[in-house]
């Protein structure tokens, strides 16, 4: 079983706003960890974190997703960094960008993979105060 090749398998359906294809490439159980959901919480992928990756397209239009590099880790696991970003909707409340800026923002996610090839666990990091800005541009 090729991991890097299911982890490109997902970031290319992340890259299309495939919610579906992602999640369908996911185990009925999988978990992750995504920075609004706080460094100890975990949360389910379906009914949890796929809601993010059906309101990113929303909250920054043109919101683009680009794979930089994927490395295999030991076991299971595959690690994967990534550009993600796109014009922001409004000024951010720490004055770092403007209203249709171009922000690229680094991402880091470790994927787990099950025996069967699905996603088992995906955590996802990236700069919080980068985060907040744009949520808070988008209200």
């Amino acid at each position: 079983m090729d991991l890097k090749k299911l982890a490109q398998q997902f970031f290319a359906a992340y890259a299309r706003y495939d919610v579906e294809g992602m999640t369908a490439l996911c185990a009925d159980d999988a978990r992750g960890r995504y920075v609004p959901y706080g460094r100890d919480s975990l949360a389910p992928i379906r009914g949890g974190i796929d809601a993010i990756w059906r309101a990113l397209p929303q909250a920054v239009s043109g919101y683009r997703v680009e794979v930089v590099e994927v490395l295999l880790a030991e076991g299971n696991t595959v690690v994967v960094q990534t550009m993600m970003g796109g014009p922001l909707p409004g000024p951010d409340p720490l004055g770092m960008t403007k209203k249709g800026q171009d922000v690229s923002i680094p991402h880091v996610f470790i994927i787990r993979f099950a025996a069967d090839g699905k996603i088992s666990r995906l955590d996802a990091y990236w700069d919080n105060s980068v985060l907040n800005g744009i949520k808070a541009s988008a209200l």
